[in-house]
């Protein structure tokens, strides 16, 4: 074997060794909360560090959680919530990155760097104004007050996506259309959405993790218990002056598996719309 070889079969099991070491650190936390979540109380507290259980598999602390525990009350919220948001998401900001990118008007380039500018502001700086803005309207406390801000604040990252896969597509099929008497919103809704899977999937993927997975504007925006979401009902879990720790890792592991399933379903597209969405500006 040739010294090049040899050099090149090194640098792979290294990299091999790595990128293991990586996903067995990555993997440990959601290992030890399941594991967690098997035990019973006393063993969680005696044995916190073992990532699976010495003395018996309590499945039924699931069943706990989500029904006495009003569990699946909150799992719908969230599903509700994250599905409402992500398809409203789409829908408006497919609309205007496809106008941005297809219909010729004045301004419009500068409204796109207005909204690529947006993306640079945290929104930790418009929680204050976003919440007097929804008590004035009497929307605090409202399923609508909850959401509103949501779709908003998911619009720049969204249009600067579809507006740039829309324009990595050939304008002759938007020429097209119109030479075979195509409407721009059938043209948009017929020809174009088909072609943005990849872009979908990736929006659909980031606006649902950061939707579910949300808790700040859901503490400071909802007061009502029957709106909670489900990592609301997993923080007030956390407040107890005696913790369970399997309870907690158990609505944790009701909190996170969606989170997990949605990406792996969605991976794909995700990782194709992120590569072909941002490279032509």
């Amino acid at each position: 074997m040739s010294t090049r070889k040899k050099k090149g079969s090194v640098a792979s099991i290294v990299k091999y060794l790595v990128l293991l070491f990586y996903a067995v650190a990555c993997l440990y936390p959601f290992l030890w909360m399941a594991g967690t979540s098997l035990k019973s109380p006393s063993e969680a507290l005696r044995y916190p560090s073992s990532p699976l259980p010495k003395v018996g598999w309590h499945f039924e602390t699931y069943a706990q959680v989500w029904n006495k525990l009003n569990f699946a009350k909150y799992f719908v919220n969230s599903v509700t919530i994250s599905t409402f948001v992500v398809v409203m998401v789409i829908l408006i900001y497919s609309m205007m990155g496809f106008a941005l990118a297809r219909i010729d008007f004045k301004g419009k380039k500068l409204i796109f760097a207005g909204y690529v500018a947006l993306i640079l502001v945290p929104g930790l700086t418009v929680q204050i104004p976003l919440y007097i803005n929804m008590v004035s309207l009497g929307l605090d406390n409202t399923f609508a007050g909850l959401v509103l801000p949501m779709i908003n604040g998911a619009g720049p990252f969204a249009v600067f996506l579809f507006r740039n896969y829309f324009l990595s597509l050939s304008k002759d099929l938007f020429e097209a259309a119109k030479l075979d008497g195509c409407s721009t919103f059938r043209t948009y809704s017929r020809i174009y959405m088909p072609l943005a899977l990849p872009i979908i999937g990736t929006v659909a993927v980031m606006n649902f993790i950061g939707t579910w997975s949300g808790i700040q504007w859901p503490m400071i925006i909802l007061r009502d218990r029957n709106l909670f979401t489900l990592p609301m009902a997993v923080m007030y879990l956390d407040q107890s002056a005696f913790k369970q720790w399997n309870v907690l890792m158990s609505g944790s592991i009701y909190s996170v598996v969606p989170v997990i399933a949605v990406f792996m379903c969605l991976q794909k597209s995700y990782i194709q719309g992120l590569t072909s969405g941002a490279v032509k500006g």
